[in-house]
Formats: structure tokens, sequence, C-alpha cells
């Protein structure tokens, strides 16, 4: 029986109950609507929760070093994920004592309390360039979060999964998320400042997408191990650029950045890297990305 039917069928005998760790975040946000559509009784804990979600779902508003609220969130959930920290690469290399701070040692609260809480299953929110050499202290947080995670089953048992995201695109997406910030540029000035030379590939995938791979990775079949969650859609990034300037009906003028300020923007696909063995999933049926970059202007238009 298919995974999701199966769950489904145990969600009507049984309330199941599921923390969102970051809840409120660009992935966390579809995520706990994914699990809502499903039937899970979700629970989120991020800083600050919107009103839709309050309305809908137990809410606590604290940061993820907050343990006693950690541990109110996670008491009797089957599953736990954790979207929770900083994510922005050039806030990290900003701040990476709290980087260090929010991504590991918020990382280990959670899966102490996931492990004291008898939780069936934590998935950990990562990043495809984990073992890359790129990525600064963000990339170092997550490394050193998934080797804490993975010491914690050995030792302990608890199950896991990796979450490793690749390059997410979408509605709600942070002003620093590229894709968002591209179109952002594009439509204010027709003008895009670009780190590399626009040869890089990426493999963009809709947030929708990556949340509903997301839940799919509950599967036993996952359980202790390390999803790509990345998508079909392969573009260089100067073909991606000028896609968004047929599709915003401006001529792109695209400023080239050859030094990084911070060292830190991945410039090639993850496949160059050794990593620890994981396993790709990309959704079966899948958000045309020119659609997903008219979700995006319709969102920024609608915000300004």
């Amino acid at each position: 029986m298919n995974f999701l039917i199966k769950e489904k069928y145990d969600l009507i005998m049984e309330k199941v109950e599921v923390a969102v760790l970051g809840g409120s975040g660009f992935i966390g946000s579809h995520v706990v609507d994914k699990l809502d559509a499903v039937g899970y009784s979700v629970r989120i804990l991020d800083i600050k929760v919107s009103d839709i979600h309050k309305d809908k779902h137990s809410v606590f508003e604290a940061d993820i070093l907050d343990k006693d609220a950690l541990k109110e969130c996670i008491k009797g959930c089957k599953y736990v994920y954790n979207f929770a920290g900083i994510a922005d690469i050039k806030e990290a290399s900003i701040n990476p004592l709290k980087t260090i701070e929010k991504n590991i040692l918020g990382a280990a609260f959670a899966i102490e309390e996931s492990l004291n809480a008898k939780v069936k299953k934590y998935l950990y929110a990562s990043t495809m360039y984990v073992y890359s050499d790129k990525g600064g202290f963000y990339r170092t947080t997550k490394q050193a979060s998934e080797d804490i995670i993975n010491t914690y089953n050995e030792q302990y048992g608890i199950e896991y999964v990796m979450l490793r995201y690749g390059t997410i695109y979408g509605p709600g997406a942070q002003k620093w998320n590229s894709m968002r910030k591209y179109i952002q540029q594009i439509i204010d000035t027709g003008k895009v400042d670009y780190i590399g030379n626009g040869e890089e590939i990426r493999e963009y995938i809709h947030v929708d997408d990556a949340a509903q791979l997301s839940i799919e990775a509950l599967d036993e079949i996952y359980t202790n191990s390390r999803i790509n969650i990345t998508g079909s859609q392969v573009l260089k990034s100067i073909d991606m650029l000028n896609m968004i300037g047929e599709i915003t009906g401006k001529k792109v003028e695209i400023n080239f950045i050859k030094n990084d300020p911070y060292h830190n923007h991945y410039v090639s696909t993850p496949y160059r890297y050794t990593t620890k063995r994981a396993v790709k999933v990309v959704p079966k049926n899948y958000i045309d990305i020119g659609h997903g970059i008219l979700e995006i202007i319709q969102e920024i238009d609608l915000n300004n």
C-alpha cells in the first residue's frame, strides 16, 4: 500500500501529532500546509507565527533555544520536522556565533527533546551542498548538525531523515532567496547583480513540490537516510535570468560579479562534491518554472 494512502487510513483511526520547528518559514510553512491537507495534527514552533496558522494549529511562539517551549511542542508527537535556524549564507557569515548557536545547538536541543519524547522520526532540513567547499558557516553548521544527529541514531536509536534541499523557489520566499531577489531587481531596474559568470547549473524545484517530497520522506523506505530534494528542470543561471526578462517584458542587464565578497556562494552543481551517500528524489509531476516565476511576480506586485 502507498505510504501516504496507508497514513491517511491511520489518521482516520487515530490522531497523529507532528511538530514543525520553524513552521512559519519558507519551506516549513508549505510543509505545514501539506501535513494539514493529509490530515495530521500540526504543532508549530517559531519566533513569529502567521495568523492563518494560529487559527488552525497549536502554536508555540518561541526560539528553538527555548527548551521549555521546545519540550511542550514536541511532547506527544510522532514526527518532528526541524526547519529552524539561520539559512541565509550572508547572515551566517556576518553572525557566525549566532549561526552556530541556532543551527547546531538548536538542532541538538531539538533531537534531544525528540529522543526524550520517544518521537518515531526526526526530519532535519539540511542542504545538498553540505559536504562542498562553499557555504561558509551556514554549510559547516549543517554538516555538524548532520553528524550530531547521526551519532544520536548510533548511540540511542532515534530514527532520522536528512532532507537535503537544492535550489528552491516560489511564493513566500525570503527577500534573500536568489530567484526572488533576481525577479525583484529585474522588475525594479531591469538590472541584476549576479555572482559568477552565468554558466552555473541549477536544478530548480518549486517550494510546493519540495514540501510534497518532504511529506513523502516519512515513508519507512527513507528511514535513517539522506535525501537530496531537487528538481527536474536544469538551467544555466544565464538562461534563468533571460527567462525572467522575457516573462517580465524587460531587457535584462546583468552585472557579473567575479569576486563574492563573502566567498561563500555556490558556483556549481553539488555532484562535483564527494558526499555521504544520499538518495536523489524528484517530483513525478512538478510545477513548471515559468509558472513559478509568474507566481513570484504576482506576489511582488501585491506587496508593492
